[in-house]
């Protein structure tokens, strides 16, 4: 997704599974999710579902992705995309409370909109 590849390359980030704490993903759907899994890099093609089986990206797995439940979960109309920019800035301030991941420093935000032509990706970091 051209979305990702823009901020991973502002972000300077060249392996997104080595580089991010924690992912929060726009999931209006739960084959939305495993879809943006492969589009972010996330994995490889083919991968997410067995992945997911595995606890890969389970809150205490090697990429903890949308530990606040999501918009799945946690859907305030209209603000869905907003919610997982804020969820990710609380994983990196360390204020996610129960839905913290330790030592999150750098994580993933997307939201979308439409039928997957409007798309944005945010990397925030604690990070100087």
């Amino acid at each position: 997704m051209e979305a990702a590849k823009i901020a991973y390359k502002m972000a300077g980030i060249e392996n997104p599974v080595k580089q991010i704490d924690v992912a929060e993903v726009y999931n209006p759907f739960t084959y939305h999710e495993l879809t943006f899994y492969e589009c972010f890099g996330f994995c490889g093609k083919g991968e997410a579902v067995k992945l997911v089986k595995e606890g890969f990206f389970h809150k205490d797995g090697t990429l903890p992705v949308t530990p606040s439940g999501g918009v799945l979960c946690t859907n305030p109309i209209g603000a869905t995309g907003l919610q997982r920019i804020a969820e990710a800035a609380l994983q990196v301030m360390g204020k996610a409370e129960k839905r913290q991941i330790p030592k999150a420093e750098t994580t993933f935000a997307h939201a979308m909109g439409g039928s997957y032509q409007l798309n944005s990706v945010f990397i925030l970091s604690s990070k100087k």
